[in-house]
């Protein structure tokens, strides 16, 4: 029986997941996936509602909120943390500079 390869740790999401994530690069912001978010080493950003639509209520009247976020890059697809240096692109070699050691997840079912 073949075991599994490849990443077989759950990645660390710092942030919510739900909003709406945002990279700016030269000056524009470009709406874009989880995995590319946690992994870009430049400015961020997330918008979520304040509140949930009551019955009845349109979702264009929902008051919304925007806030930077200035979590951890990690590396695409790892929990390894990189020294962030606003370079505008997305951290794929994990030979940059590392903030601390692979984090191991023990809590596999």
């Amino acid at each position: 029986m073949a075991e599994k390869t490849g990443a077989t740790v759950k990645k660390l999401y710092d942030f919510n997941t739900s909003g709406v994530l945002e990279v700016s690069i030269k000056g524009n912001w470009y709406r874009t996936t989880s995995n590319v978010f946690r992994s870009f080493d430049g400015k961020r950003r997330i918008t979520e509602p304040i509140k949930q639509a009551g019955l009845g209520e349109s979702m264009f009247d929902v008051p919304m909120h925007t806030y930077d976020y200035n979590g951890p890059v990690y590396v695409l697809l790892t929990n390894l943390e990189v020294i962030r240096m606003d370079t505008e692109t997305v951290v794929t070699n994990p030979e940059m500079p590392v903030v601390e050691k692979l984090q191991i997840n023990n809590s596999r079912i």
